[in-house]
């Protein structure tokens, strides 16, 4: 049995799994059952992998910055621009106090698609823009870190939305089951992992007041 290390080789396993000898009718759905799936896995797991940091550039007269496409959930907005690092305190979005004039942001949040921040840029500032990505395979991304080590999730999770497709319970509560121990396995390592590491005080979070309400 030929084994899954791309994203067509994952797309015809779930094509043999699903479908049932002389089925056709799955033969164009494996691409929508693993979109699906990736919709499901980036809301379940919240891996140290996931975690990626962009520059962001912002636009004079402008209190938005466009989020990254594969956006899941936000860590942190630095300010670089005076060549030092400025961690910039989250808010939320309909709480957050907003200035008309130009200036230095010193808060930010989520608003919709974008961030939002507490005045417009009166110059190009850069940021540093600390975030959990989503997985999303395609055919110009073929492979990512979840399905290279952990084939049978991306697999099970696609199978329960061709259970679900095929109108099958039995079909779909089997991959959900497996799907469920999987993800509940790459939890508790991922937390062994975290226990393992020297617990650290960032320097920037030392003094810093309030609450972080996206991270805790």
């Amino acid at each position: 049995m030929a084994r899954i290390t791309d994203y067509d080789s994952l797309k015809t396993k779930v094509t043999e799994f699903a479908m049932r000898t002389g089925d056709t009718e799955f033969d164009d759905s494996g691409d929508t059952f693993i979109q699906l799936a990736e919709s499901k896995l980036n809301r379940s797991l919240a891996l140290r992998v996931m975690e990626t940091e962009v520059p962001l550039t912002g636009v004079v007269s402008s209190a938005s910055l466009t989020l990254p496409a594969d956006f899941v959930e936000p860590f942190a907005l630095n300010l670089t621009t005076f060549g030092e690092v400025t961690q910039l305190l989250p808010a939320e979005s309909g709480s957050m106090a907003r200035g008309l004039t130009n200036g230095v942001p010193s808060q930010w949040c989520i608003d919709g698609a974008t961030i939002g921040l507490n005045v417009p840029c009166d110059q190009a500032h850069s940021f540093r823009f600390r975030y959990r990505k989503g997985f999303e395979l395609s055919d110009a991304e073929p492979t990512n870190w979840l399905l290279t080590n952990h084939p049978d999730v991306y697999l099970a999770a696609a199978l329960v939305w061709g259970g679900a497709y095929m109108r099958a319970d039995e079909e779909l509560n089997r991959w959900a089951v497996i799907l469920q121990n999987a993800v509940e396995e790459i939890a508790w390592k991922e937390a062994r992992g975290i226990a393992l590491a020297p617990l650290q005080v960032d320097p920037a979070l030392m003094g810093r007041p309030g609450f972080n309400i996206y991270t805790g």
